[in-house]
């Protein structure tokens, strides 16, 4: 049954990951035409930003790649593909979280408004154990993937970074082992200088399977966007 688990668990993100290709994503609105006010209780500046937000969504449905939503508005992260939903998990926050997720928003549209944004960066500061060669060598078999390539490990910690000081940090309630003390410091402290400039982080809190699926999938140059509130 864990080997079952296991093989499950790995070959999962696998599938998403398989399908991430070199397609670049413009960030500008594309044939984006102003919603004119109507009568009634009708929200121009609500539509406004519902039609934006569906027009990025087409660009990148449009790529060969999978694509990170986080989604202000039901508080989820979702990977999709093609405009479909591959993985999705809620977001466990507290009130103070909540407002942080707002915040977080706000600095990832600017004040251009704007849709999309490249991951530059992701970082792992702690793992648990390697998943055993045998299963991964099972798992290569069946997917057709060198088991060298595969992720040997599952996070315990670890963040996705955007310009602007964003940070999206995944924790795990399981026990993990630094994976460079030395690299996990020069991180913190880039951090705190970062800081000063201005930094919005959002916390996470995912089982380690799913935590692993995202992990996997996410690299940079990912693309994401954000589901505002209207």
């Amino acid at each position: 049954m864990y080997a079952r688990r296991l093989i499950a668990l790995l070959v999962t993100p696998l599938i998403v990951f398989a399908a991430c290709g070199k397609d670049e994503v413009s960030d500008a609105p594309q044939d984006a035409k102003p919603v004119k006010k109507g009568a009634g209780k009708w929200d121009g500046a609500a539509a406004q930003v519902e039609y934006e937000t569906l027009q990025a969504e087409l660009r990148l449905a449009k790529l060969e790649r999978p694509y990170l939503i986080i989604d202000n508005r039901t508080m989820r992260l979702l990977l999709k593909l093609k405009g479909v939903i591959v993985w999705s998990y809620p977001m466990q926050m507290d009130e103070a979280d909540s407002d942080k997720l707002d915040e977080f928003v706000k600095r990832f549209r600017g004040n251009r408004k704007k849709q999309i944004r490249l991951m530059i960066e992701k970082h792992l500061f702690a793992a648990s154990e390697k998943t055993p060669d045998s299963i991964l060598a099972i798992v290569g078999e069946a997917v057709s993937v060198n088991p060298e390539l595969l992720q040997r490990e599952v996070p315990s910690r670890f963040q996705l970074l955007w310009n602007s000081g964003l940070i999206l940090e995944v924790r795990t309630d399981i026990e993990g082992r630094p994976t460079s003390r030395i690299m996990n410091t020069f991180v913190e402290f880039r951090h705190v200088l970062q800081r000063t400039f201005g930094e919005s982080r959002i916390v996470a809190k995912m089982t380690p399977e799913e935590a692993l699926t995202l992990y996997r999938v996410s690299r940079p140059g990912l693309p994401t966007m954000i589901y505002p509130r209207i």
